[in-house]
């Protein structure tokens, strides 16, 4: 009885193992005939004819930019805003303390005033003068120097003691004078005023244009002197490339129509053009400042890092491998392609890229060469591997 048992568990173990195994050869038979039948497309490498070129680092500047300096001494009372705030033109930035300045005004209206009336009694008293000629003199002792005055001055001028015309022309000149140096205060007055409103203005410090601060120098209650950076104010709107070109380069700039440049952080590149080319290089560098306008659906941000790319006069040209765009796998931050040798093997191969072209081609700088046969789509090599 017990052997009977025996060979029945035998027998159940055995039926069972060899079902597995039929199963297992059945699906392994079928994904080989699967990879069978999927084909996988093989490239022959080509070669592009492609132009030498320079990169030049530059960098995202705004086109409008401005520091806001402090044009009077005094302590800062007053900041709008921070870094990234948007204002509209004529909104105030910074005020600095104006009760000093405020107290002379006060100072100044009150001379102002006092030359005003100096210079009115100036005149009264000059046309006084033109028509009662020694006015206070005549009035002492009832009139009586003006009845002597009838027979003294003609004989003063027979006997030559004196010459009442000339006296009567010094009297007024005199008085025209006073009138004169009373205008002159009035003037000066007025000039200190002027001034003092001019320094409440410079007190504040408003928007030039729209935009935003990009950085400020002050906190409230600092105290500054005239010169001294406040904040930093530009229009984000509108930005431009600012790049340092040699002077070699400089009739490739001028004669260009449109330009590329690469973004740092993105893999196509964006079409730009040459806004301004600066009058005077730098000495020391030998290079010119030029300004690349970018169009406005390009999303990017003041200070962000940029390559210019302009074609190498200097440079022959080269003929670099060109592969699909599809035919390349990442291996981490290495980009890798599937060579088929001549036994049909696939063996991975890691590749140097250079830009991508939008037409979806790559251009290869090492890795394989022209005539090479690479795999379209690597993923098939990887599941006959």
């Amino acid at each position: 009885m017990n052997r009977y048992i025996l060979f029945v568990i035998y027998f159940g173990v055995f039926c069972l193992f060899s079902y597995s195994s039929l199963s297992f050869s059945d699906e392994s038979t079928i994904i080989e005939g699967a990879i069978k039948d999927i084909q996988p497309e093989i490239y022959t490498v080509r070669k592009s004819q492609v132009n030498s070129f320079v990169r030049l680092g530059g960098s995202i500047v705004p086109e409008q930019i401005i520091n806001l300096n402090a044009q009077m001494p005094g302590d800062v009372m007053y900041v709008a805003g921070a870094e990234g705030d948007e204002f509209r033109k004529g909104d105030r930035l910074v005020s600095l303390d104006t009760k000093k300045l405020l107290a002379k005004r006060q100072q100044a209206i009150s001379q102002l005033a006092s030359a005003d009336a100096g210079y009115r009694n100036a005149l009264v008293q000059y046309n006084q003068e033109m028509v009662n000629p020694n006015s206070q003199g005549n009035t002492m002792l009832g009139g009586a120097p003006a009845l002597f005055n009838m027979f003294s001055k003609p004989t003063r001028s027979m006997t030559g003691q004196g010459n009442p015309n000339i006296e009567r022309s010094s009297n007024l000149y005199a008085h025209s004078v006073q009138v004169e140096t009373a205008k002159n205060q009035v003037t000066q007055a007025k000039a200190a005023l002027k001034e003092l409103d001019e320094s409440l203005k410079n007190a504040n410090s408003y928007a030039p244009f729209d935009g935003v601060i990009l950085k400020k120098m002050i906190e409230k209650g600092d105290i500054v002197q005239p010169g001294m950076p406040l904040v930093s104010f530009a229009d984000i709107n509108r930005l431009q490339i600012r790049v340092e070109v040699p002077t070699r380069l400089l009739k490739v700039v001028k004669s260009a129509g449109n330009l590329f440049a690469k973004i740092d952080g993105e893999h196509e590149l964006v079409p730009i053009s040459v806004d301004r080319v600066f009058p005077m290089a730098d000495a020391g560098g030998h290079t010119t400042t030029v300004k690349f306008s970018l169009n406005k659906e390009v999303k990017v941000q003041t200070g962000m890092y940029t390559e210019v790319i302009l074609p190498d006069p200097d440079s022959k040209d080269i003929a670099l491998p060109q592969i699909p765009q599809t035919a390349i796998i990442w291996r981490g931050s290495l980009p890798a392609v599937y060579k088929v040798d001549a036994e049909g093997n696939h063996r991975l191969r890691l590749i140097r890229v250079d830009e991508m072209a939008s037409n979806g081609m790559v251009r290869v700088i090492s890795g394989i060469n022209v005539g090479d046969e690479i795999l379209i789509r690597p993923n098939i090599a990887s599941l006959q591997n």
